[in-house]
C-alpha cells in the first residue's frame, strides 16, 4: 500500500476509497521516492516562455515524450540559448503535478547533449587526477634555458607542426628537431599519442618535448582529455610543453604538463630561445669586452714605460758598482785602521790600570779595610744591644701595669657568675645568687643579699 494522508475513512467492502487527490499525491510520492534527481536526454520541442520567467516544454524521442517545468529559481546562467529541436541532457525530479494528474519533470538543470556530456567527463577527469596530485605544482620541471634537441608529438601533416618549425626556424636554426608522428584527433587518437612519447623517452634524445596540435571544438580535442596519456605525460622524465588548441581551449594534458602553452606557435617561442636577441647580447658583451681589454692593455702600456725609464744598460749598472765597490773598500780601510789605532789606545790604558792596581797592592787595601769594618760592626752592635734591652725593660714595665694581674694588685676584683661568666653590670645579678670574686692572690665565694642601683 502506498503511503499518504488519510482524508477520509470511506470504504467499499473493507478496501479504501481513494479521493483524486489523494491518487495523485500517493503517485507523486511513489516517484519522488524512487527516482529522486537523475539525467534524462531528449529533444526540446514545444517551448513557452511565460511572463512569469519559467519554462515549459516537452522532452521527446523517437518514442515517447514526457512534460517538463524549469522554473524561474532554479535557471542559472547557461552557455547557450534553449530552443526547440535542441537534443538536450535535463538534470530533474521525476513527479505529478497533483492538481491536473500530469507526470512530468522538475528541471534543475539543462546542458546540450554531446557537448554537455563531455563537458562532465571532462570536469570529472579533472577532479579525479586532481585528487592524484597529477597537477601538483611542486612536481612540474623547469624547462632547458638552451636545448639541443627539441621533440615533437603531433600530426606530420597538421598545421600546428608547420607552425611550430616556422618559429624555430626564425628563432633558433640551430636546434635540432624530432618529430615523433601521431594521430591527434579521433578515437585511436590517445594510443598514439602515448606510444610517441614513450618512444620518445625511451630514446632519450630530447631536452624537451612539445606535444601538440591546432585549435577545433571540444570533440575534436578529445583525445587530450584522456586519463592514460594524463598519466604518460606525468610519468616522462623529460620537461613537456602542451599546446593544444587556442589560447581560450584548455585539455588534461595542458594541466599534467610542466609547462602549458596558448599555442603552437607560443610553444615553439617558449621553449627555443631567441637568436636574435641572443646575438644583440654577445654584441654588447664584445663591445664591453673590447672597451676592458683595450683600457687594460693602456695601463699595462704605461706601467711598462715606467718601469722602462727605470731600467739601465747592463755595461752602466756595472761601471756604477765598480765604482760603489771602489769606493767601500777604501772607507772599509779607514775604518780597520781606525778600529785598531783606537783598540791600542784603550790596550795601553789598561796596561797602564793594570800596573797601578796589581793585585798585592789591592789585597792590603782590602785587609785593612776588612780590619776596620770589624771594628765598627763591634761597636755598633753593641750600641743595638744596649738599646733594644733598655726598650725591653719599658715595654715589660708598661705590660706590667697593664696587665689584668696588674690591676688585681691595686686592689681590684673580677666577678664571676657560676657558669665563670664575667659580671660586669648590677643588672646581671640576683639576690641570693652566689658569685665568685677573683683576687690577685686567690678568689672567696659570696652570696647577694641586697641589690642597690
Amino acid at each position: 500500500m502506498l503511503a499518504f494522508q488519510q482524508q477520509n475513512t470511506q470504504t467499499l467492502d473493507g478496501e479504501y476509497i481513494f479521493s483524486v487527490r489523494e491518487l495523485n499525491q500517493a503517485a507523486r510520492d511513489s516517484l519522488e521516492n524512487h527516482f529522486q534527481v537523475l539525467w534524462v536526454s531528449g529533444e526540446i520541442s514545444n517551448l513557452s516562455h511565460p511572463a512569469s520567467g519559467h519554462m515549459y516544454f516537452t522532452l521527446k524521442d523517437a518514442a515517447a515524450q514526457v512534460r517538463c517545468a524549469w522554473f524561474r529559481g532554479k535557471q542559472g546562467p547557461t552557455r547557450f540559448q534553449v530552443k526547440n529541436g535542441q537534443q538536450v541532457l535535463v538534470k530533474a525530479l521525476v513527479t505529478i503535478y497533483p492538481e491536473r494528474g500530469d507526470y512530468q519533470l522538475v528541471v534543475e538543470r539543462v546542458e546540450l547533449a554531446g557537448l554537455g556530456l563531455l563537458q562532465q567527463q571532462l570536469e570529472a577527469l579533472k577532479r579525479k587526477l586532481q585528487a592524484r596530485g597529477l597537477f601538483d605544482q611542486a612536481r612540474k620541471k623547469p624547462l632547458p634555458s638552451f636545448p639541443k634537441t627539441i621533440g615533437i608529438i603531433t600530426s606530420e601533416t597538421g598545421a600546428a607542426l608547420q607552425d611550430v618549425l616556422t618559429v624555430l626556424k626564425r628563432r633558433a636554426p640551430f636546434i635540432k628537431v624530432l618529430v615523433y608522428g601521431c594521430q591527434v584527433q579521433g578515437v585511436d587518437a590517445p594510443p598514439s599519442i602515448i606510444r610517441a612519447l614513450k618512444r620518445a623517452e625511451r630514446e632519450q634524445l630530447c631536452d624537451v618535448l612539445l606535444v601538440t596540435r591546432g585549435g577545433g571544438s571540444l570533440e575534436d580535442l578529445w583525445a587530450f582529455n584522456n586519463e592514460q596519456l594524463a598519466e604518460t605525460i606525468f610519468a616522462c622524465e623529460t620537461p613537456i610543453v602542451s599546446a593544444v588548441g587556442h589560447e581560450i581551449d584548455f585539455s588534461i594534458s595542458d594541466l599534467v604538463a610542466d609547462v602549458r602553452a596558448a599555442t603552437p606557435s607560443a610553444a615553439a617561442e617558449l621553449i627555443s630561445p631567441d637568436t636574435a636577441h641572443l646575438i644583440d647580447i654577445l654584441n654588447k658583451k664584445q663591445t664591453e669586452l673590447h672597451f676592458l681589454i683595450r683600457r687594460l692593455l693602456e695601463n699595462y702600456s704605461y706601467s711598462v714605460d715606467q718601469i722602462a725609464k727605470g731600467l739601465k744598460h747592463p755595461k752602466q749598472r756595472l761601471g756604477e758598482q765598480r765604482l760603489k765597490l771602489s769606493f767601500f773598500q777604501d772607507r772599509l780601510e779607514q775604518l780597520i785602521h781606525k778600529e785598531l789605532t783606537v783598540k791600542n789606545n784603550q790596550l795601553q790604558v789598561v796596561k797602564h790600570g793594570l800596573e797601578i792596581n796589581s793585585p798585592s797592592m789591592k789585597i792590603k787595601q782590602k785587609v785593612t779595610q776588612v780590619k776596620q769594618a770589624e771594628l765598627d760592626l763591634h761597636a755598633r752592635l753593641k750600641k743595638v744591644l744596649v738599646n733594644k734591652n733598655n726598650k725591653f725593660h719599658l715595654q715589660l714595665e708598661r705590660l706590667e701595669t697593664l696587665s689584668p694581674m696588674g690591676v688585681l694588685r691595686r686592689g681590684y676584683a673580677i666577678i664571676y657568675s657560676n657558669e665563670q661568666q664575667v659580671i660586669d653590670s648590677v643588672k646581671k645579678v640576683k639576690k641570693d645568687q652566689k658569685l665568685e670574686l677573683r683576687f690577685a692572690d686567690g678568689s672567696v665565694i659570696c652570696k647577694i643579699e641586697s641589690i642597690k642601683s
